[in-house]
């Protein structure tokens, strides 16, 4: 890297915009916030860049972490999307798997199809389970089938046909013909998209990817655009779902790999704070204005998955394992019956919790976090949102309609600790239920708010202890700096391991490789230093859910595969069947092109003591205690303090509860050991 450069990465959350200027010739940091702007991410984006003063012409990389695929499905507001597919099989978009999501619920309503069904076009093809073509794929069948529509008049298309992952070839013969009819319009063919089997999967996968592609298209164009004319001249970066980066032309072939953008840039940040600290085994808390966001990280390792659902449709592209629950600084307090509940409704960065005084008049958690005094009322949040109490109470007392006997700082009380169950919850998902036991892992806890409920939901938890690392609030942006490019692809492969021999997998991986330098040529990336991480998913034949596989060289040998597949299976199930044969199901390569490692911790006095700036009375399990408050920076490496106190930064504060004991290490983070509440 030049002297004299930086990188810079924008994370755009649902209520603020995090942005870190990484200076390579200072090695320091400079962390902002901005509020978001959900009309129009790009001003917020823009907003970010201007806040932390830096010239674009002197910027090496602009890396950016989105919510505008995301916000798209999850408010409907996706494009007209229509369906090209094998004759006979219109309705598989619509029919999916016939399971309930909600087994108990007598009065569940199935989702709608992603598209309705006359805009479901059929022609005759065939592709068979074992990739040979049954029936080609001719100019008059597709002519035929669109004879009743201009296909121009779709914001885009999705060519989904059946076992078109065993072989492309009807798809991209029907993609091309298309083109000719459709002009400019974009389209998204499966095989291109998530060629692996499942037809359901497949088809809805590629149906969001279509979905959003104008959408990703038009915000993309506009943010580079801006980077352009402010001087910058490299290509814009985008995260994407399975912890890396890639060029924004490959965002907008693949939109729906950023559906995790700014959640898996958080987690790639965790991993590296860790990493540092010499810690291998943490839970990610990641616990912004709209959501809190969980993962697992073992040994060092990310969890990835690729059986993902965004608004209740199944996805297959590869991404980080991470869990969300509706629990964040805005989340809503609302009561069903008699029955207090937080979330899932937030207010978002627009109207807000009533404390911003933005026209916000219903109770969240941020309002009850203000009323017990944990956040500080004669502060501006992240610098920029002047805070009201009055207007947080009002709001909260609002509650005592349904709940009488209860004050305000009770009804506070219970909205914080409704909020921390809710969040427990998510961690045993991604803990417990997985057969990993939490109190065996730290807790990371970032995010606007992850560091004021770390402790007591790592109580709630029996973890004992937890690591809140600098720059807290603009962890998911830093993660973007230390984010690899990165692409992913897979080949269906349905064999028995038995019945294999390591040539065949060989084969497969090379192919794989091929097309990995095929696409980082494409983006003018230098392939001949790409790294790459292989494996396979498998199961017990008869089996329909997979475990996938790390596999150290590109030939591997298939009964060793067999007995980790068992291995594997006794842990995540606790059963093994050591005498059924293993089936191998897909190949996977993911490519990598690494970046210099930065080191990305605060640069915290190492001399000195730790003098609180004042107190403040807080509120404990109902009793009021005073709390000494410290500025972060303000802490040297070692300082060794017991609990109760506060901790305050901009973007974010941390509470250490009276039963805790408080150690700055020596990379600037905050270890609290976590005593009994």
């Amino acid at each position: 890297m030049a002297a004299n450069t930086f990188s810079v990465g924008v994370d755009v959350g649902g209520t603020f915009t995090d942005v870190v200027l990484f200076d390579h010739a200072e090695r320091r940091a400079i962390v902002a916030k901005v509020p978001s702007d959900p009309s129009n991410q790009s001003i917020a984006f823009m907003n970010a860049l201007t806040k932390v003063g830096t010239k674009l012409n002197d910027v090496q990389r602009v890396l950016h972490g989105t919510t505008v695929a995301t916000n798209a499905i999850l408010e409907g507001k996706g494009s007209r999307v229509a369906l090209l597919t094998t004759e006979g099989f219109r309705d598989i978009i619509e029919i999916g798997r016939g399971e309930r999501s909600k087994l108990y619920d007598l009065k569940l309503i199935k989702l709608p199809p992603l598209v309705p069904r006359p805009a479901r076009f059929e022609v005759p093809e065939r592709t068979q389970a074992d990739g040979t073509i049954g029936r080609a794929i001719d100019a008059d069948g597709v002519r035929a089938a669109l004879k009743a529509v201009d296909p121009t008049s779709f914001d885009a298309w999705a060519v989904c046909f059946l076992h078109a992952y065993a072989n492309p070839a009807n798809e991209q013969a029907a993609g091309a013909l298309l083109a000719e009819l459709a002009g400019d319009t974009p389209i998204s063919i499966s095989s291109a998209v998530t060629p692996e089997y499942r037809e359901y999967e497949r088809f809805s996968t590629t149906v969001l990817n279509a979905a959003v592609a104008p959408v990703m298209n038009r915000y993309l164009g506009a943010v580079e655009d801006r980077l352009d004319d402010c001087g910058y001249r490299h290509p814009l970066l985008v995260m994407h779902s399975s912890g890396g980066v890639m060029t924004a032309r490959a965002a907008r072939q693949l939109p729906a790999a950023t559906i995790l953008s700014g959640p898996a840039g958080g987690v790639a940040g965790a991993r590296a704070i860790a990493r540092d600290a010499g810690i291998g085994n943490i839970i990610t808390c990641d616990m912004g204005g709209t959501s809190t966001d969980v993962a697992l990280i073992k040994d060092g390792e990310i969890r990835h998955t690729t059986e993902g659902r965004i608004a209740g449709y199944p996805t297959r592209i590869p991404q980080v394992d991470i869990v969300t629950v509706g629990a964040g600084g805005g989340s809503i307090a609302s009561v069903t019956g008699e029955t207090l509940r937080v979330g899932p409704e937030s207010a978002g960065a627009r109207p807000g919790p009533a404390c911003y005084g933005h026209g916000g008049v219903e109770p969240t958690v941020t309002d009850a976090n203000l009323l017990l005094n944990r956040l500080n009322g004669d502060d501006q949040l992240s610098g920029e949102i002047a805070l009201h109490p009055d207007r947080a109470e009002t709001a909260v007392d609002r509650l005592k309609d349904v709940f009488p006997d209860l004050d305000t700082i009770g009804l506070a009380e219970g909205i914080v600790h409704l909020a921390t169950v809710k969040m427990a919850g998510t961690i045993r998902e991604v803990s417990v239920y997985r057969g990993h036991d939490p109190r065996d892992f730290v807790l990371l806890a970032y995010g606007g708010a992850g560091p004021m409920f770390a402790s007591e939901l790592a109580s709630e938890l029996g973890m004992a202890s937890v690591l809140i690392p600098p720059h807290p609030g603009n962890l998911s942006a830093l993660g973007l700096l230390v984010s690899p490019l990165k692409r992913d692809f897979v080949r269906t492969l349905v064999r028995r391991l038995d019945a294999m021999d390591s040539s065949e997998l060989a084969d497969a991986y090379r192919d794989l490789q091929t097309d990995c330098e095929r696409e980082f040529e494409a983006d003018q990336l230098p392939s001949q230093d790409l790294e790459y991480e292989r494996s396979v998913d498998v199961r017990y034949i008869g089996q329909s859910s997979t475990l996938n596989l790390k596999c150290e060289t590109d030939h591997p040998d298939p009964v060793a595969l067999s007995a980790e597949f068992h291995s594997a299976h006794e842990i995540a199930f606790s059963h093994a069947a050591a005498d059924e044969p293993v089936e191998l199901v897909n190949v996977r390569v993911s490519a990598i092109l690494p970046v210099d490692p930065l080191d990305i911790s605060a640069e915290a006095p190492t001399d000195g003591s730790a003098s609180p700036s004042g107190t403040r009375p807080v509120t404990f399990r109902s009793k009021l205690v005073d709390c000494p408050v410290y500025a972060r920076d303000a802490l040297p490496v070692g300082t060794e303090l017991d609990g109760p106190l506060i901790v305050e930064e901009t973007g974010s504060t941390s509470i250490v509860w009276p039963s805790d004991k408080l150690r700055v290490d020596e990379w600037g983070n905050l270890r609290v050991e976590v005593g009994e509440k």
